[in-house]
C-alpha cells in the first residue's frame, strides 16, 4: 500500500481492539485497470453476437441450396435458422463461463464518486496497534490532529490528505481515514476478501456509537440485514455480551449469517422472523436495542448519482407507519431495555423527526437524548427545529458538509420511575 501502490479512492479502516493476531498479507505492487479489458470482451461479444449467426445462416443456406438443389426452400430455411439460433446459444454459454469463472468481488456499501467519501472498514483480526504497524510498513505517513480540534478541522484535515497520508476519525474511536484515491484499493484488498476488514459507511457507524452498549450487554437488532451495523456492534462490544440480530427476509437473512460468520461475530445470533414478532421470552434480557427499518433511501450517494427521485408521499406514509410501529414495538415489548438508536438512510421528516415526535407521544416513559452531546458537540448538522425539544437533538450526516451517505439517527433512554420530564 501507501506510496507503492496506484492510487484509488478514499476510505476509514476500523480497528477491533479484541481479536487474535493475524499475519498481514502481501499486496500486488500495483492496482490494474481493467476497463480497458472489460470494453474489449464487450465488443467482441457484441461482434460474435452480431456476426457469427448471420454468417451461419447464409453460410449453411448456401451450402445447402448448392449441395442438394432438390431440398425445398422452407426445409433449407429451417436448418439455416437452426444453425444460427445454436451459434447464438453457443456464444451465450461462452459468456455466462467467463462470468462465472471471473473473481467475485468483495460485498460492499455503496460508494459514491465524490471528493471525499468517509467510508469505514472494521478489522475482525487486527488491534488498533497492530493496524497502525502494518500501515506504518507500507509507508503510510500518519496525520495528527491537536487534542482539541473541532469537527471543522477534522473534516479541513480530511480534504487536504496527501495521497501516502492516513488519520484517526474524530467520533469513531479506532477509525482511520485515507486519501480518496485509495477506495478500489481497498475493496479488492485481501483482509476485506478474508472479512478481517469490513467496508461501511461512516454516517452507519455512528449508530453503534450512540447506542454504545458496554461489552457483556444484551443488545438487539430488529432489521439486521445484510448485517454492517451488526459487525460495528459486535466490535464495538468487543465481541463479549449476545446480540440478537433479526431479518424477516430469508435471503437477506442467509447474507446476515454469512458475514457475521465469516466476520467471526461469536456473539451474534441471527434470528429469521419479523422484527414485530420479538419480545423478551425469544430474546431476553434485551437491554439495547438498534432500530434501523426499511425506508425510501433517498438518503444513500448511489442513488442519489444515479437519478434524482420525486417524492413519493404515499410510500413515504406506508413507510412512516411501519417505522412507528417496529420503534413502539421497541419502546414496549422489552422491559429491560436502557436505551435504543433509531436511524434511517433517509432525509426527509416524515421518516424521522414526524416518527420520533410519534414515538415519544405514544411512549412517555421514553425520553430524547442529544446526539450532538454524546459526540462530544462534535458535529454541526441536527433536525429541524421547529420539532421542539426533537430538532436540536437527533442527527443527521449530510453527504456534502459531513462526506458521508445521508443518515438520520436518534437516541432514546427510558425514564427511571418519577423522572419528570
Amino acid at each position: 500500500m501507501g506510496k507503492r501502490g496506484k492510487k484509488q479512492q478514499a476510505k476509514e479502516v476500523v480497528a477491533e481492539e479484541d481479536a487474535p493476531q493475524a499475519l498481514p498479507v502481501q499486496r500486488s505492487p500495483q492496482e490494474e485497470d481493467t476497463s480497458a479489458e472489460v470494453f474489449l470482451w464487450l465488443l467482441a461479444y457484441s461482434v460474435l453476437m452480431f456476426t457469427l449467426p448471420f454468417l451461419g445462416f447464409y453460410g449453411v443456406r448456401s451450402w445447402l441450396l448448392e449441395s442438394f438443389p432438390d431440398l425445398d426452400r422452407f426445409t433449407v430455411n429451417c436448418w439455416s435458422v437452426l444453425t444460427a439460433v445454436v451459434i447464438v446459444n453457443l456464444v451465450v454459454a461462452m459468456y455466462v463461463l467467463k462470468a462465472f469463472r471471473e473473481k467475485v468481488p468483495p460485498p460492499l456499501e455503496p460508494v459514491e464518486e465524490a471528493e471525499d467519501e468517509l467510508e469505514s472498514t472494521e478489522p475482525k483480526k487486527y488491534h488498533l496497534s497492530q493496524a497502525l504497524e502494518y500501515l506504518a510498513s507500507e509507508d503510510w505517513r500518519r496525520k495528527e490532529l491537536p487534542a482539541d480540534a473541532s469537527y471543522a478541522d477534522f473534516l479541513a484535515a480530511v480534504k487536504a490528505l496527501e495521497e501516502d497520508e492516513f488519520m484517526t476519525d474524530l467520533q469513531v474511536e479506532g477509525v482511520l481515514v485515507f486519501h480518496h484515491k485509495w477506495s478500489s484499493y481497498w475493496s479488492s484488498h485481501e483482509f476485506v476478501k478474508q472479512k478481517k476488514f469490513i467496508l461501511q459507511n461512516k454516517g452507519t457507524c455512528l449508530a453503534a456509537e450512540l447506542l454504545a452498549p458496554p461489552s457483556g450487554s444484551t443488545v438487539l437488532d430488529m432489521c439486521a440485514a445484510p448485517g454492517m451495523k451488526t459487525l460495528h456492534l459486535c466490535n464495538f462490544m468487543k465481541n463479549k455480551g449476545r446480540i440478537y440480530a433479526v431479518e424477516q427476509s430469508t435471503e437477506r437473512y442467509r447474507v446476515l449469517c454469512n458475514i457475521t460468520s465469516e466476520a467471526g461475530c461469536d456473539i451474534v445470533t441471527p434470528i429469521l422472523g419479523d422484527a414485530l414478532r420479538m419480545n423478551a421470552e425469544n430474546c431476553p434480557e434485551v437491554e439495547y436495542i438498534l432500530v434501523d427499518p426499511s425506508c425510501s433511501g433517498n438518503g444513500m450517494q448511489s442513488r442519489m448519482n444515479v437519478c434524482d427521485e420525486e417524492k413519493d408521499d404515499q410510500r413515504l406514509f406506508k413507510l412512516a407507519g411501519l417505522q412507528v410501529k417496529i420503534l413502539s414495538h421497541a419502546m414496549t415489548a422489552f422491559p429491560n431495555v436502557k436505551r435504543i438508536a433509531y436511524c434511517t438512510c433517509s432525509l426527509y421528516k416524515e421518516e424521522n423527526e414526524e416518527v420520533v415526535k410519534r414515538c415519544l407521544q405514544v411512549n412517555p416513559s421514553f425520553k430524547l437524548l442529544s446526539c450532538k452531546k454524546a459526540l462530544r458537540n462534535k458535529w454541526h448538522n441536527v433536525g429541524d427545529t421547529e420539532y421542539a425539544k426533537i430538532g436540536k437533538n437527533v442527527l443527521y450526516c449530510l453527504p456534502d458538509s459531513d462526506l458521508t451517505d445521508g443518515i438520520f439517527l436518534a437516541l432514546f433512554e427510558k425514564r427511571r420511575d418519577g423522572e419528570a420530564d
